[in-house]
């Protein structure tokens, strides 16, 4: 009887751990997010924009020779959500996430009315893998 009393505690403890690890994976669409500084690049919430959202993107290595970039642009009607959530984020940062992981989380300095962005790291396959899932 005690034999079968730990293997039912076991089992319902067991099952517990996996809900808890599997609900605390959420999956967040490639895009633009709000990040908190700390924990380190802790998504805080909804979308701002996700690569649906994107209307054009381009690589570029112009200004930075030995890096290329993504730079974009918005659709136009979702330049305006773009243009009011960085002005609530002036001082905070944003975060591109790819994969579930944030790419690159700049600090918003301004609103940025053009609906405009770029995209960059340090790992030139990287970039051009998120290139590639965009087109």
């Amino acid at each position: 009887m005690k034999k079968l009393l730990k293997e039912i505690i076991f089992l319902l403890v067991l099952s517990i751990i996996i809900e808890v690890s599997s609900c605390s994976s959420a999956h967040h669409a490639n895009g633009w997010y709000p990040v908190a500084d700390i924990p380190e690049n802790m998504i805080e919430g909804k979308a701002i924009a996700t690569t649906k959202d994107f209307e054009i993107c381009v690589l570029d290595s112009t200004y930075y020779p030995d890096m290329i970039v993504i730079t974009g642009k918005l659709k136009d009607d979702k330049i305006q959500k773009w243009a009011d959530a960085t002005e609530s984020r002036i001082g905070k940062r944003i975060g591109f996430v790819f994969k579930d992981s944030v790419i690159m989380a700049p600090t918003v300095h301004c609103r940025i009315e053009s609906g405009t962005f770029t995209i960059n790291s340090n790992d030139r396959k990287l970039i051009l893998e998120i290139f590639d899932s965009l087109n």
